[in-house]
């Protein structure tokens, strides 16, 4: 049998939020690296990544309007994809990969998910089916980290988004309202003891995201060896978290995907 060119396209969703836009993306307005991977070998067959240059990138006005499940994701001409090429003779099992934000790259996450490709069946493609395949990246992106974790008082800030990059606030009728989120300083000390200070959101930033908190040490003491920012939406199930003690380091990728990103972003 002769092979078939067959085209995917793919969009990069934060879970419980919008595309992976302008406001997840690095300076070169990449947002996310998205891979077909051959599932039994583990090699890259293409790759391609998300670019994000506008605000319109993330979606359009309609992208968090109930939507029933099994109805496509809105979508338009402006936001961000990536189409994929292959060439098969025969229906192929291949494994999407999807990472990212990758304007904080220290945050991005991996997800994958494994699809079914016919030979010249192409997703996404036509204008009466433009969603394509939409891949959700599970979390919540913590930045602008500062925090004072030794000593009789403690103190910390944090920017916590979703990981499409859109803000947590306080306003009404938004869709991720600062109630829905628990967001923590958390310490382990030299004696093995954990202790929990909460971040409150701050209704004086305008732009929302902003968490912070002063607390006495409850065990002066007791040196901190390790401590974390968690955040929590238990309503979607995302969580996120942040190591400010040992310092952060970025999470192992498969090989061929690091290399990809060292070349490449």
């Amino acid at each position: 049998m002769s092979k078939q060119k067959t085209t995917l396209l793919i969009r990069p969703a934060a879970r419980g939020g919008k595309y992976l836009g302008h406001d997840a993306a690095n300076e070169i307005n990449r947002s996310a690296l998205v891979a077909l991977l051959h599932p039994e070998t583990g090699d890259v067959v293409a790759h391609g990544f998300a670019i994000a240059p506008s605000d319109e990138s993330a979606g359009p006005p309609n992208l968090m309007e109930p939507v029933s499940r099994s109805v496509p994701y809105a979508c338009d001409n402006h936001t961000v994809q990536v189409q994929l090429n292959v060439e098969i003779s025969e229906p192929t099992d291949f494994r999407v990969l999807v990472y990212g934000p990758l304007k904080h790259i220290d945050q991005a996450r991996l997800a994958q998910a494994d699809i079914t490709v016919l030979p010249g069946v192409n997703i996404g493609t036509t204008a009466q089916n433009p969603e394509g395949l939409v891949i959700e990246i599970p979390g919540l992106c913590i930045s602008n980290v500062t925090a004072s974790v030794q000593g009789p008082q403690l103190s910390c800030f944090a920017t916590v988004t979703m990981m499409c990059g859109c803000p947590i606030r306080n306003a009404p009728s938004w869709s991720w309202p600062d109630t829905d989120f628990t967001i923590q300083l958390v310490t382990c000390t030299q004696s093995n003891a954990t202790y929990f200070y909460p971040l409150e959101f701050d209704n004086a930033d305008a732009l929302g995201s902003s968490f912070s908190g002063s607390w006495v040490n409850l065990a002066p003491n007791d040196q901190v060896t390790h401590a974390w920012i968690y955040a929590s939406e238990p309503k979607l199930g995302n969580q996120g978290t942040y190591r400010i003690l040992p310092a952060p380091h970025t999470p192992r990728l498969p090989d061929e995907i690091k290399t990809i990103l060292d070349a490449e972003c």
